[in-house]
C-alpha cells in the first residue's frame, strides 16, 4: 500500500513465513526488504509478530526474535518492535513482518505533486503500466529470471529437516546449500536491473515461479510464452525436491525475481557481468494464453497451486514434531 503525505510518498509491505526454524522470520524479512528494493524505496523500520502454538515454550519465539533483530542489524534496518503471542489456531509458529518505507522517485520532489508517468518499476506489477507508452508496449517485453527458482524453499526445508537430510546427503552438500542463504536478499542487484532497462519486477514468493508468471501476466493483461529449459535451478534444489517429491516450480524463492524488459538479453548480460545469475526465459504475448514449452511438449499453465513447502509443514503438524 502507498500513501502520499506532505513529506513524500510512503509504502508498507507485509510478508509471512511459518516453521520451527529459528531463522523463519528472516525469510519474511527478506521478502519485505526485497519489495522495498524493487520499488526503489528506503525501509524506515520493521516490526514482527511471532505467533506460536499454545503448547510451545516461549524460548522458541525469543530465538526467532533474536534472529530477526540480527538480520535487521546486518541490513541496516531498524527493528521497531516484536510481539510474541500464543495462538491456539496455529499448529506451527508463524512470523509476520511488516515494514514501512519512503519511496525515492527520480525527478519527483517530496510534497503534494503527483508522480506522473513514472517509470519506477514495482514489485507488484500493477505499477508496471504507469503510463500509456508502457501500456501500449508491454506485450512486447521479454521475461528475465534473476537467480534460481525454489531457492528459499530449499533453504527452509533443509533448516526444518536437517537431521533427516544428514542421513541422505553428505555434509559438504548441506554446507553448500547453507552458503546460498545470502541470496534471499536481492538488494543492490535490483537497482542494477532498474538502470539496465527493467520496466517491471515481481518477486517469486508463495506458489513459486508458476504463480509469479501467472500473476505477472494477469497484472499486465497479457499471456506469455516461456521455455522451461531456460529456467535456472540449482542442482541442490533438484535433489532436495526429488527427495521429498516436491515440484520446484511451485516452491517459494524470495530474492529471485521475474523482470520485464524490452531488451531482455541486454539486461540479463548486465546482471551476469555483476555476478548475478540471469536468463531470458520467454516473453509476454498478446491475448490470454499462458504457454509453457518443455522440449517438444507444449501446455497452458493452470491457475497457481498452493506452495509445495506446505507439504513439509503439514507433515510436521500431523506428526506433532514440537521443537
Amino acid at each position: 500500500m502507498k500513501i502520499r503525505t506532505g513529506t513524500g510518498l510512503y509504502m508498507n509491505e507485509t510478508a509471512m513465513a511459518c516453521g520451527w526454524s529459528e531463522e523463519t522470520g528472516t525469510y519474511a524479512l527478506a521478502q519485505v526488504l526485497n519489495e522495498f528494493a524493487a520499488e526503489g524505496a528506503d525501509c524506515l523500520g520493521v516490526e514482527a509478530g511471532i505467533f506460536i502454538p499454545p503448547y510451545t515454550d516461549n524460548t522458541k519465539a525469543y530465538a526467532m526474535e533474536r534472529c530477526i533483530r540480527r538480520a535487521c542489524l546486518e541490513k541496516g534496518v531498524e527493528a521497531v518492535r516484536a510481539e510474541i503471542r500464543k495462538n491456539p489456531l496455529y499448529g506451527i509458529p508463524v512470523v509476520m513482518i511488516t515494514g514501512a518505507g519512503r519511496l525515492k522517485a527520480e525527478g519527483v520532489e517530496a510534497g503534494p505533486a503527483k508522480i506522473e508517468g513514472t517509470k519506477t518499476v514495482s514489485a507488484k506489477t500493477e505499477c508496471i503500466i504507469a503510463d500509456t507508452h508502457n501500456r501500449r508496449d508491454i506485450s512486447e517485453c521479454e521475461i528475465v529470471l534473476v537467480k534460481w527458482i525454489g531457492l528459499e524453499g530449499m533453504l527452509r526445508i533443509v533448516e526444518e529437516r536437517e537431521s533427516e537430510l544428514r542421513q541422505r546427503f553428505a555434509p559438504v552438500f548441506l554446507r553448500q546449500i547453507r552458503s546460498y542463504k545470502k541470496e534471499i536478499f536481492a538488494g543492490a542487484k535490483l537497482e542494477i536491473a532498474r538502470t539496465a532497462g527493467a520496466v517491471a519486477m515481481r518477486q517469486i514468493t508463495e506458489g513459486g515461479i508458476f504463480a509469479a508468471l501467472w500473476e505477472l501476466a494477469k497484472d499486465a493483461g497479457t499471456g506469455f510464452d516461456v521455455d522451461m529449459k531456460r529456467i535456472s535451478i540449482l542442482q541442490e534444489t533438484i535433489e532436495v525436491c526429488e527427495h521429498y517429491r516436491l515440484n520446484p516450480y511451485q516452491l517459494t524463492s524470495a530474492g529471485s525475481f521475474l523482470l520485464l524488459a524490452q531488451r531482455g538479453e541486454a539486461l540479463a548480460d548486465t546482471l551476469r557481468k555483476n555476478q548475478t545469475e540471469a536468463s531470458v526465459i520467454g516473453r509476454l504475448a498478446k491475448g490470454n494464453d499462458k504457454v509453457i514449452h518443455n522440449g517438444g511438449d507444449v501446455r497452458c499453465l493452470d491457475r497457481p497451486a498452493p506452495d509445495e513447502i506446505y507439504k513439509i509443514y503439514q507433515e510436521l503438524i500431523l506428526n506433532q514434531e514440537v521443537r
